[in-house]
């Protein structure tokens, strides 16, 4: 038991935020951008119309898909993934209950579970003080996190819908740039705009779509799994705590009972046996 209480044993979600891979990744795209600029003056890609069209109608078709809250939420969920995992929030709890269940601790030791709070360890241990049973309190835990984890699958939706429709809308762009040259065939000075629409709507779409969009929803899918995983580790943890509990409880009930009482018992029902057996031999 003494190797128990190696730190290598509490054991937590091992999907932690990283902020090299975040720091790396953020510097690749800086590289792009830089290779971008690096022969011509950045102004030469910038394009008012193109931008309307690919960004302010990327927006336009999302929010008329999902509700105003969702975007916003989405739009939480993404800076937030820049700060760290979701797990982490609940990385020290998890370190708590691996403790108390190494140490033989009790579950209303963690907490003082008087009332509920929002804290999930502790409405948890509310719940157990009322009586309830594991089952009761996982199917409740349960409902929670799956409304959680919907809220974040609509956030990851959202996010790969953009990266359709960004390159979507590019193209679009593009054809209505191509017509406008065909139209300016005849003045070789109103070319020059209509080309530029019909290549820079392109380049947003595809830049947006693929370099935003695309992994901003991996981002957030991978964290999503991540919060998944750190909550089924804290049921099975808690579950485990009240099961012994459950157990200690029956345990004690049946020492209580003592081998007396067993005694008697069996003694009355074999005089009982005894004499429905004369009975029925009277019959």
């Amino acid at each position: 038991m003494e190797g128990l209480n190696l730190k290598k044993y509490l054991h937590t979600t091992s999907k932690k935020f990283d902020p090299f891979a975040l720091i790396i990744g953020l510097g690749g795209f800086a590289a792009v951008g830089y290779a971008l600029g690096l022969k011509e003056d950045i102004n030469t890609f910038l394009d008012l119309r193109s931008l309307l069209i690919v960004i302010c109608g990327t927006f336009a078709s999302i929010l008329f898909q999902f509700d105003f809250r969702s975007c916003a939420s989405s739009l939480k969920l993404v800076l937030s993934s820049f700060l760290g995992t979701p797990g982490r929030k609940i990385t020290n709890t998890l370190i708590e209950l691996d403790r108390t269940i190494i140490a033989n601790g009790k579950l209303t030791e963690l907490r003082e579970g008087e009332k509920i709070n929002g804290e999930l360890l502790n409405d948890i241990i509310y719940m157990h003080k009322q009586g309830l049973f594991f089952e009761e309190i996982d199917e409740f835990v349960t409902s929670r996190i799956r409304d959680q984890i919907l809220k974040r699958k609509v956030s990851v939706d959202i996010l790969r819908r953009a990266a359709i429709i960004a390159p979507a809308l590019g193209l679009f762009g593009t054809v209505i740039g191509l017509i406008g040259v065909l139209k300016s065939l005849n003045d070789p000075s109103e070319i020059g705009p209509s080309m530029s629409l019909a290549l820079m709507t392109t380049a947003y779409g595809a830049g947006l779509g693929s370099i935003v969009f695309t992994p901003l929803s991996g981002r957030l899918e991978h964290h999503n799994s991540i919060y998944l995983a750190a909550h089924e580790q804290l049921l099975n943890k808690i579950g485990i705590l009240i099961k012994r509990e459950e157990n200690s409880i029956d345990s004690q009930f049946l020492s209580n009972t003592g081998p007396n009482e067993d005694l008697e018992y069996q003694s009355e029902f074999e005089t009982k046996d005894e004499v429905y057996s004369e009975e029925s031999d009277n019959k």
